[in-house]
Order: C-alpha cells, then sequence, then structure tokens
C-alpha cells in the first residue's frame, strides 16, 4: 500500500478538560476573523465559555491501532484489551503531530499494514500534554493571565497542568495590538473541571458535527485506569469512526483532511481570558 505512513490520522486523535464539563461548549462565532461567542447582544462576550481553531496543535503519540470491534476498556487493574485491533503504528519514544487545519503531517515511526478488513474502531496511545499555539482578536476586551489588556490576545510559551483541585493561570496574554503567541503545553490529569470529583474517563459523541464518538482514559504507568490525579502518567483514546474504514487488496492511498475547528477552549475566568485545548479530528478514507 502506498502512502501507509498516514494511515494514523485514521484515528480521531482527540481531547480535552473544559469540554468534558456537564454541558459542552458552544463552537465560537468568527465574523471578520473576531471571535466572539454569540451573534448579538451579550453573546458578543466569551463569559460562558466556547470553541474555536488553534493555529497549531501538538499531540505526542506512541502507538496506533486499527480494530475491527470496540476493544474492552481498561480499568484499575487491568489494561485494554486489543484481541481485535492490529497496530499500525509504533514509536516507544513518542512522535510529534504538529496539527492545524487541512495540513498533512507524517509521523517518525515504524509503521505496519494492517490485515484487509473493515475497522470500525480506533485506539490511541499518547501522552497527557498538548500543545496550544493560537493567536487572535475577540469582540470584548479582556485581560491575558499574564499581562495586558485588550482585544488582541494569544497563547503565552510556557506550561501549566490541569489537574483535580487545580488548574493553569498562565496561558494567555492580550493587549491593544496584534499579539505574537508562543506554544503554551498543557499536561492533563483530570476530566472536567479542577473542582468536579475525579475522573479518569470522558466521552463526547458528534464530535465536529460528524457521528464519530471518542472516549478518553487517563491511566497510570502500568496502563491501568488511574485512580486518582496523582497517578495519571499517559492518555488512552478510543474512537468510533463515524464511517468504517475498509482495507482490501486494492487499497493504494489514504486520503484525509483535519478537523480542528473546535481544537480550543476559550472562557472568562473572573474577566482574564483562559485558553485551553479541545477535541480535533482526522477524516480519512481508504482509495
Amino acid at each position: 500500500m502506498k502512502n501507509i505512513k498516514y494511515l494514523f490520522l485514521i484515528l480521531s486523535i482527540i481531547f480535552i478538560f473544559e469540554m468534558f464539563n456537564s454541558n459542552r461548549a458552544e463552537a465560537c462565532t468568527i465574523n471578520s476573523g473576531v471571535v466572539k461567542h454569540g451573534t448579538t447582544g451579550a453573546d458578543d462576550s466569551i463569559e460562558d465559555g466556547c470553541d474555536t481553531t488553534p493555529t497549531l496543535y501538538e499531540v505526542v503519540i506512541y502507538k496506533l491501532y486499527l480494530c475491527t470491534s470496540s476493544p474492552t476498556e481498561a480499568t484499575t487493574t487491568s489494561t485494554v484489551v486489543l484481541t481485535n485491533c492490529s497496530q499500525i503504528f509504533d514509536n516507544s519514544s513518542g512522535s510529534t503531530a504538529s496539527v492545524s487545519q487541512g495540513q498533512e503531517i507524517v509521523l517518525d515511526g515504524t509503521y505496519t499494514r494492517p490485515p484487509e478488513g473493515t475497522y470500525t474502531h480506533g485506539y490511541a496511545f499518547m501522552d497527557n500534554t498538548f500543545g496550544i499555539t493560537w493567536a487572535g482578536e475577540i469582540a470584548a476586551s479582556m485581560d491575558g493571565m499574564t499581562g495586558g489588556s485588550g482585544v488582541f490576545c494569544g497563547t503565552v510559551a510556557g506550561s501549566g497542568t490541569h489537574a483535580k483541585g487545580s488548574t493553569h493561570n498562565n496561558s494567555s496574554v492580550c493587549g491593544a495590538s496584534a499579539i505574537t503567541p508562543g506554544k503554551f503545553v498543557e499536561t492533563l490529569a483530570q476530566f472536567g473541571a479542577s473542582s468536579d470529583a475525579f475522573s479518569s474517563k470522558a466521552f463526547v459523541e458528534n464530535i465536529n458535527g460528524t457521528t464519530a464518538a471518542i472516549t478518553g482514559y487517563l491511566v497510570d504507568s502500568n496502563g491501568h485506569r488511574a485512580a486518582n490525579t496523582g497517578e495519571v502518567d499517559k492518555l488512552e483514546g478510543l474512537v468510533a469512526f463515524a464511517n468504517p474504514v475498509v482495507i482490501t487488496s486494492d487499497t493504494t492511498s489514504i486520503s484525509m483532511t483535519f478537523n480542528v475547528g473546535e481544537g480550543m477552549h476559550l472562557v472568562d475566568e473572573s474577566g482574564e481570558l483562559y485558553i485551553g485545548s479541545g477535541p480535533f479530528q482526522a477524516i480519512m478514507s481508504a482509495n
């Protein structure tokens, strides 16, 4: 098969955290390049939070599988069961995928052609860190978490952790003129708000308007579901594809497009702009 290195993109590689509060955030509205929550009046603010497109989104991937049925999920005493899955990518050190809307990427690692068959699910072993780069104009003036005030905001070069009991407060900067963004790297150790009870599992359906569904698992160093935020070591993700991927003897290539339209979360935190991460999707078909 040609272009086997693009097979990993079949997985709707993921996530994350403010997306998994009790109510999923709405997509931001962008008018003439200006980001807002709604279309009129009070909706101009992003006080309640909304999701939009980052300039660049980075994930670290270790292993990818295609599955003919849904794997048996990990528990706090067992790892995921991948009996009905075929591994298609491996890099024990992790390979960084830098994703932007509509752009192809290639991971460094070992690729394996999957057997012929119909694949309904994908499974990803990933790091629990995410790089976000973005800058833009918002409808109402806000303060940056690290300084500045104005309608132009962006991510700051730095890092922070989202965990039970605490979250980062250093992801943004704002000003009166266009911002040059840095890459902010989030470490995820909790699904949902930091004030919520610890959750190691999160589920989102109808990703980016498709029928695809994603389940995320925070796992410990043994690959078991983490029992608390301190045990979290890595992230695993199960994807139910919107359309099965069919591999036949005639398959010669893989075509793909990226959808990172909701890959970043913006929200007003006491007058300061909080920037977090959200899900993205890779839509694939075998040719």
